[in-house]
């Protein structure tokens, strides 16, 4: 009976001691409001959120990041920066933006107006921004040390840029896009035209 007693506490104590990892983990700042507000985490993270209460804007940030989401007129704001990177997501009138940024110094901001969706996403060191400003899509990726940039104005437009290891792709719904490796890749699809490169 002793000894199963003992096993018992010991257990206990592995479970402690597992749910505090997991609260370590999950150190960070958390804003979510239909006003406004800012928090600090103890990790070095800090967020702001802001609205005019037509809807929930929300920003988190984690391990020494910065994240920030605004909105106004029922637009979407979603913010996510991790590991020392920024996050930026702005909304208006119906607007729906999400930025997610991840390590080393990422660079991410979505903006959108009028019924858009802009989508911003960025990983290790790479720069990554998005603009809707009309019923249309903009989204753009970035991974390892690259630049990603989509932006769109007219009904029913679309850009999707991704690059990844060094490489620029900028697009927009009207004009041509421009690609370059910088050795990596580069893509662009939208209404304006296609590029690649290599």
């Amino acid at each position: 009976m002793k000894s199963r007693v003992v096993m018992m506490g010991f257990a206990g104590a592995i479970l402690l001691a597992f749910a505090a990892g997991q609260a370590h983990a999950a150190a960070g700042a958390g804003c979510k409001t239909k006003t406004s507000v800012t928090d600090t985490g103890t990790d070095g993270s800090s967020c702001e959120a802001s609205s005019d209460g037509t809807n929930t804007a929300k920003a988190h940030a984690v391990g020494d990041s910065f994240a920030e989401a605004d909105l106004s007129t029922h637009g979407k704001a979603n913010a996510v920066a991790t590991g020392g990177s920024f996050a930026e997501a702005t909304s208006d009138h119906h607007g729906h933006s999400i930025a997610h940024s991840a390590g080393d110094g990422s660079h991410v901001t979505a903006t959108s107006d009028d019924h858009g969706v802009a989508k911003g996403n960025a990983t290790g060191g790479s720069t990554a921004d998005a603009s809707a400003f009309g019923k249309c899509s903009a989204k753009a990726k970035a991974t390892g040390g690259s630049s990603a940039t989509a932006g769109c104005t007219t009904t029913g437009g679309f850009v999707h840029a991704v690059a990844t290891g060094g490489g620029d792709a900028e697009g927009s719904d009207t004009g041509a896009p421009t690609c370059t490796a910088g050795g990596g890749t580069a893509k662009v699809h939208s209404t304006g035209g296609d590029c690649h490169a290599p």
